[in-house]
């Protein structure tokens, strides 16, 4: 007589879906709220709507969240930020759960550094809108080609964003290059930039008349910002390293 005797092995550990925090929750509608103002701007200097931006933005912004949260799609920002809705392994959403994309566990620092050189990138994209010129090596360049340079310096730093925001190693390459290039530039080029923001800003109302009413008085201010926190975002790329896994 034969005796079989029938072992189970023990289920392996589920690892644990991680949740985003509230820091990443709010930076996730921040940049549905930047994304939302930049269209919206678009708009309103085309038509000179623009003492209509903020109802115009908040009008985007509430229209989004209600549109994305009834279908239980993430948002632009909450897509940027890695948050997703819980799904099964056929990628169909299971729950009203939102959990954080598995390759995208990023720290606070990176997902900091991707949040504002996403905001630094839609500033310069709109920066045809603010300087009716553009300085390049210490040259003003012509009116036909202003545009070209503030999209091509806006798409740079889009890139810095989404290789960060996305941890990818090519950030490691991209992002000191661009930062790097770009200071050089405005180095070499800032007492024509000076004179430019002092004499050739357009007035905007709202939050835009500030930056300008600075740029005016003390131009330095925003050199010493850009360097500083271009150092930061090396400083940011070098210590969480480790974390850039795409």
């Amino acid at each position: 007589m034969t005796n079989t005797t029938t072992t189970t092995s023990p289920n392996p550990e589920r690892k644990q879906t991680a949740r985003p925090s509230i820091a990443r929750l709010f930076a996730s509608k921040y940049v549905d709220l930047l994304i939302s103002g930049f269209i919206s701007w678009l708009i309103c200097f085309t038509f000179g709507w623009q003492t209509n931006w903020p109802t115009i933005t908040l009008f985007l912004w509430v229209g989004q969240l209600f549109w994305c949260r009834d279908r239980l799609v993430p948002t632009v920002g909450e897509y940027c930020l890695g948050i997703r809705y819980l799904t099964s392994s056929s990628s169909q959403v299971v729950a009203d759960i939102q959990v954080i994309h598995a390759k995208l566990k990023l720290n606070g620092f990176l997902l900091t550094a991707g949040v504002i050189e996403l905001t630094l990138a839609f500033l310069f994209f709109c920066g045809w809108t603010f300087v009716g010129k553009a300085v390049v090596s210490g040259f003003v360049l012509d009116p036909a080609f202003t545009l070209f340079y503030w999209a091509f310096v806006g798409f740079a730093f889009f890139a810095c964003a989404g290789y960060l925001l996305n941890g990818s190693k090519i950030a490691m390459a991209v992002v000191p290059t661009v930062h790097g290039l770009l200071a050089i530039d405005f180095c070499r080029s800032y007492s024509v930039w000076r004179d430019l923001m002092q004499s050739d800003l357009f007035y905007t109302p709202w939050v835009w008349s500030t930056l300008i009413h600075l740029a005016k008085t003390q131009p330095m201010f925003f050199i010493k910002f850009y360097a500083l926190w271009s150092v930061f975002v090396v400083l940011v790329l070098y210590f969480s390293r480790k974390l850039l896994v795409n």
